[in-house]
């Protein structure tokens, strides 16, 4: 039992839903927009099962872990398309549908045959459309938004590829450090959504 561990995912939880429903509540019919809102959905799904987990709840291992694969090689890459979609051109459910279909496959064979590297380079992708296409955005009233996005991006690529999970800093468990930098990062992420769009 890690009870400063479920603290951190449940801070983390509630940071993704909440930026989940305000990125939702700004789509609009827009699929890529929603799928954006949905990837948030995906991460705060994982750090809920994170709290049951680190509470002593080993019995949801398994369930725990693919939900955490898949919100890292399916729901961030979604929130890359929303930006994507809403910094370059709309993506057609069609062509969303079809991305989506192609993330889920690598997810299972990911999922089966561990690829590597490859939920590290899907991220990379995802978080560097949201740096380009919020640099792009950073003008007139979407400054603040752009801000957001690009905050939200570089606290993700800071929290996976500098603080990690597995030991501490200054005393304080890594994993508890990563989950309170990705709970602003979702934040961020959501508000820069919701505003860009």
């Amino acid at each position: 039992m890690q009870i400063s561990t479920a603290i951190s995912d449940l801070v983390l939880a509630v940071s993704a839903t909440w930026a989940g429903l305000r990125a939702l509540s700004s789509a609009k019919g827009s699929l890529p927009k929603r799928g954006g809102a949905w990837g948030l959905f995906a991460v705060a799904a994982g750090a809920f099962l994170g709290v049951i987990f680190f509470l002593g709840g080993d019995w949801i291992t398994g369930i725990y872990r693919f939900v955490v694969q898949f919100a890292g090689t399916v729901g961030i890459p979604w929130i890359g398309i929303a930006f994507f979609s809403i910094g370059y051109s709309k993506v057609s459910a069609r062509n969303w549908y079809v991305l989506s279909a192609a993330l889920a496959v690598l997810f299972i064979l990911d999922s089966l045959y561990a690829l590597g590297p490859y939920s590290t380079a899907i991220g990379a992708v995802a978080f560097v459309t949201v740096l380009v296409v919020s640099i792009q955005k950073y003008k007139g009233s979407h400054k603040t938004a752009a801000l957001y996005g690009i905050a939200g991006a570089l606290l993700f690529i800071l929290g996976g590829l500098v603080i990690g999970t597995v030991g501490q800093i200054a005393g304080i468990p890594r994993v508890d450090i990563f989950h309170y930098v990705l709970a602003v990062a979702v934040y961020c992420l959501g508000y820069s959504q919701r505003n860009l769009g």
